[in-house]
């Protein structure tokens, strides 16, 4: 683990690919993407990660593992991310008007939800087709039986 000149822990890309447990390849493919970049680099050019760039590749695992999203719906909800933490800093600034942010937030987080509503239905539409195939099968099973 390397600093910078803020006294920010900074990390390789192989210990950042080890502890989420991804290939470098695969890092350097998010990179590629333009879903994540490196805080800096070494003097040698060596790509460095800090704990916020570690963290959103967590996440981008986890939006890819558990919710089943790909990279271009991924990067699209990353950007949605992003944009509503730039609306938090606005807001605390105090640069643009509280309800012109706050209502721009709802609007963005309402069409994120919908996203999420329609990747959930095509979930539910995939697990009912399932069950529908296991009762097939067991219903063959019990007339063999018969």
């Amino acid at each position: 683990m390397t600093t910078s000149n803020v006294d920010t822990p900074l990390s390789r890309i192989g210990v950042v690919a080890e502890r989420i447990g991804i290939s470098e390849r695969t890092l350097r493919y998010y990179e590629e993407f333009g879903l994540v970049t490196p805080s800096a680099y070494s003097r040698g050019g060596a790509r460095l990660y800090d704990e916020d760039v570690i963290n959103r590749v967590s996440h981008i695992r986890n939006l890819q593992s558990l919710m089943g999203f790909n990279l271009e719906e991924i990067k699209d909800i990353l950007s949605v991310e992003d944009h509503l933490d730039q609306i938090r800093i606005e807001y605390r600034s105090g640069s643009k008007p509280k309800k012109e942010l706050l209502s721009a937030a709802i609007n963005i987080l309402n069409d994120l939800q919908a996203k999420v509503r329609d990747k959930q239905v095509g979930l539910q539409n995939f697990q009912n087709e399932l069950e529908a195939r296991l009762t097939r099968i067991h219903n063959a099973l019990d007339e063999t039986d018969s």
